[in-house]
């Protein structure tokens, strides 16, 4: 059985990405996992020593700098284009310093898009060559129930606050067309700005939803996604957008979703099967959203069964992720994990100092 170290820094990246197949995995006795948060504390099956150790997207100072400090190959997962060409303070140059130096180091880099990966490569100058390794993000374990004949609601997450667009807006116009020619409202989960939540007058938002309270949302309530994603937006912003995996399509095809999903590469190039709006116009998503409606629910209950879908398991993705953790495991001696935990009171003078700073010097400006 692998002793596995999990360092991670984003709580909610990874429960709705590593941690299902961190658990199917420990479920069947193939790991043992412990994990360490941003403020190095260790949770989980704790182990006097460990086997191999697995990083997560943009480690905290600590983590950072317990790593750096060792001499242990390591698995480094990344599921976003985090590793910007921009300049920015002290802190995000900082940040950036940490992502490369894992995207240097690691023995096997994983990321759900093959796009992601050829991208981050291409800013190192050696490459990941054999280092590489699609893990595509994972759907549900098991469909729920086929959802019943009714009025279908349609459906928008998103996770960042979607860019400004026309093209975005055209396809925000012809949403509001469907929802209105059927009847029904669109349900929306997430960060929009209020110039987009006023495309659409009935409309239910939620800013936030637990990752498992979110999936149980998707299996009981009768709904048609829609995934729009502009075409046309700067080129740095453009890339960032275009290197997102198919995570949608996953979550909603598993649940028995069906769904409308722009053109775009984490669409377009998804191995899942989804109904790919061709143009981000006023009429093309009206045209397919009224298509979706008129085949509810019978497309989304079908569309759950496909085999593509069985291969999105956490579990059969656990397996691949095993077989890469043993692969770097190998290549380990075991080693243990020691570090006094960063006080509560610490974080929250830190996240005071950061916003005082916001105030008087205005946000951080993100690439999204």
């Amino acid at each position: 059985m692998l002793r596995v170290l999990f360092l991670h820094s984003d709580d909610v990246a990874a429960k709705v990405r590593i941690r299902p197949m961190l658990e199917t995995l420990s479920s069947a006795g193939r790991i043992r996992v412990a994990t360490v948060d941003r403020n190095m504390t260790l949770t989980g099956a704790r182990s006097e020593r460990y086997d191999v150790l697995l990083a997560h997207r943009n480690l905290s100072r600590r983590q950072q700098s317990w790593l750096t400090a060792r001499d242990i190959p390591f698995v480094y997962d990344i599921d976003d284009l985090l590793l910007s060409d921009g300049a920015g303070g002290a802190r995000r140059i900082a940040e950036q310093r940490a992502i490369r130096w894992c995207l240097e180091h690691a023995s096997i880099v994983c990321a759900p898009s093959r796009r992601l990966l050829q991208t981050l490569g291409d800013k190192l100058p050696r490459g990941f060559g054999a280092r590489a390794h699609y893990l595509a993000n994972p759907g549900r374990e098991s469909a729920p129930a086929d959802k019943a004949r009714g009025l279908p609601k349609f459906f928008w997450a998103s996770s960042a606050q979607p860019m400004d667009a026309p093209d975005l807006d055209e396809a925000c116009l012809g949403i509001n067309d469907a929802v209105q020619s059927i009847g029904t409202e669109i349900v929306m989960v997430g960060r929009f700005p209020q110039r987009l939540l006023d495309f659409f007058p009935s409309r239910r938002v939620m800013d936030w939803i637990e990752p498992s309270a979110y999936l149980d949302l998707l299996a009981r309530e009768p709904l048609i996604a829609v995934a729009p994603l502009s075409l046309n937006l700067p080129a740095p912003r453009q890339t960032f957008a275009d290197c997102k995996s198919d995570i949608k399509v996953a979550q909603f095809g598993s649940s028995r979703i069906a769904g409308a999903y722009s053109a775009a590469p984490p669409f377009a190039e998804s191995d899942l099967p989804c109904r790919i709006v061709p143009n981000n116009t006023r009429a093309a998503w009206l045209e397919t959203l009224l298509a979706l409606a008129r085949a509810f629910p019978e497309e989304g209950n079908r569309q759950a069964d496909d085999a593509a879908f069985a291969r999105r398991q956490p579990s059969m993705l656990g397996g691949q992720l095993h077989q890469v953790l043993q692969q770097t495991a190998a290549l380990t001696e075991p080693f243990s994990f020691r570090a006094i935990s960063t006080p509560n009171i610490a974080r929250t003078i830190e996240r005071r100092i950061r916003s005082l700073r916001s105030r008087i010097f205005g946000p951080r400006q993100l690439v999204r």
